[in-house]
């Protein structure tokens, strides 16, 4: 169910971080602001929040700004990641306790001092009664003064994430608007970090992102080194544990800020897209994709 209330997705970063707002109705989700927040100690975050909440929030109805979501995306470096065997069970309160249990043990740490958020991704045939989780976990000290702060302006943070989930929601968003044949092959390129996801023929999610150094090449260069890393992840998104996927993606969705001389690959078709498009916003920055997915995922239940 889409909530009524606005839904405010933070990708919260070193330099910078991006907010953005997105306002419900009964069937579409619209982006209706983008902040960039840059705050250099903890002793500014309050204004700084209060200042995001202001420039978001006070443009919309009264009753989109009652008890808006809030998700927070930080970035993958700060969070360990793990897939955990746990009870298979459907109340998200039990799944919540049994993931808990299982990360602290797993991790030999007091799970009062993480924050963790979790998808089942599928029980185990194998193991009856199990399932398999994957979390995402990070130290409370490491958010708490940016939670504190949202909490001093009026903000309760509904979920903390990581930036990779956010751009997942994404890619799930624009499969669902642009309704493609067969999965498309998304590679989203900003600030040097390329994202790679594809959904995959068996259910799963292919996924991985790495530093594309294309600084200090020239423009000829820059292209080819651009296409060998087009072409690597044409390679690994059909081949997954040495078995072939004999659907491939009819289209290679870009984004963000690839070359223009970029030499295209011939096993897929590739197409330059706006993921703000869909949402209302298309010349919506690409360093603020995270945070968009981060809002779409905060319109829907876990």
């Amino acid at each position: 169910m889409i909530p009524s209330s606005a839904v405010l997705g933070i990708a919260f970063g070193q330099a910078e971080s991006h907010a953005i707002a997105i306002s419900p109705s009964s069937s579409t989700l619209t982006v209706s602001g983008h902040h960039i927040l840059i705050c250099r100690n903890s002793d500014t975050l309050s204004t700084t929040m209060k200042t995001l909440k202001d420039t978001l929030l006070r443009p919309l109805s009264w009753y989109q700004r009652f008890a808006p979501n809030v998700v927070v995306g930080v970035e993958d470096d700060t969070v360990i990641s793990k897939t955990l065997i746990a009870a298979d069970v459907e109340d998200p309160l039990e799944q919540e306790v049994v993931v808990g249990q299982a990360l602290s043990v797993a991790l030999n740490m007091e799970i009062s001092g993480l924050f963790f958020d979790f998808i089942k991704q599928h029980p185990l045939s194998q193991q009856p009664g199990q399932a398999q989780y994957q979390v995402v976990a990070c130290r409370q000290q490491t958010l708490t003064p940016l939670l504190s702060a949202l909490k001093s302006v009026g903000l309760k943070v509904r979920v903390v994430d990581t930036q990779q989930h956010g751009l997942q929601a994404v890619y799930y968003a624009l499969i669902r608007h642009h309704r493609p044949d067969a999965s498309p092959l998304w590679l989203h390129l900003h600030a040097g970090k390329l994202s790679a996801m594809r959904a995959l023929p068996d259910g799963e999610l292919y996924q991985h992102s790495l530093t594309v150094g294309m600084s200090g090449v020239g423009a000829g260069q820059e292209a080819v080194a651009s296409s060998q890393v087009l072409q690597q992840h044409l390679d690994h998104a059909y081949h997954r544990d040495g078995i072939e996927h004999t659907s491939p993606a009819s289209t290679l969705w870009l984004s963000g800020d690839w070359p223009t001389d970029i030499i295209r690959p011939t096993q897929a078709q590739s197409v330059f897209i706006q993921p703000g498009e869909p949402f209302g916003a298309p010349s919506l920055s690409h360093h603020a994709c995270a945070a968009l997915g981060l809002a779409i995922r905060g319109t829907y239940g876990r």
